[in-house]
């Protein structure tokens, strides 16, 4: 008899937890529509750490954005939350992106996927998908151009691999109208 209640009162359990709606994937869905994401790769420390000062900067200069940087474990995850729209900006390093745009390298299994750089960062680049909004990225590029760090330095291009991933559209009207305004 004790087993049977026991029993009784485990399915009950179970299908409230079930029946209450309570998943984690709700949450994640509000977080997302709320905050303006920004992914790094936990295993790359200066893109985690430019992920989160370029967030606290559009959250700064956007307060509408709440911009928050999160951590994926490795390039290959950032990617796919990409892929899976699950997210929509990256800071990613320039091989991790030239990977990810042409299907190669260490992300060879991942397949091609469409980025676009929506801010250059030294060696790492802010991206997004090539249909990310047009005006939500000309206005992310605005709010970070010129970024520097809290000691006033920019990140530093080293030589390397050169960027084969294209600028967004977004990024590409920000630059036009920068131009017009100071003439360079």
């Amino acid at each position: 008899m004790k087993r049977r209640n026991l029993l009784q009162v485990a399915l009950a359990l179970v299908g409230a937890a079930l029946l209450s709606g309570h998943s984690p994937y709700r949450q994640w869905s509000a977080l997302r529509a709320k905050h303006w994401l920004i992914v790094a790769a936990r295993d790359d420390a200066e893109a985690s750490r430019l992920a989160g000062a370029a967030a606290a900067l559009l959250a700064a200069r956007l307060p509408e954005s709440q911009a928050m940087a999160v951590e994926a474990e490795n390039d290959r995850e950032v990617v796919q939350l990409l892929r899976t729209r699950q997210l929509e900006l990256a800071m990613m390093s320039i091989d991790a992106a030239n990977d990810a745009l042409q299907g190669s390298g260490a992300l060879l299994r991942e397949g091609s996927v469409p980025l676009r750089t929506v801010a250059p960062f030294g060696p790492h680049l802010l991206v997004a998908l090539d249909d990310y909004a047009t005006d939500k990225a000309a206005r992310i590029a605005a709010a970070l151009a010129g970024f520097r760090w809290r000691d006033g330095s920019a990140p530093t291009r080293r030589s390397g691999p050169q960027s084969k991933v294209p600028l967004h559209a977004g990024a590409t009207r920000f630059k036009q109208a920068l131009e017009s305004k100071t003439g360079q």
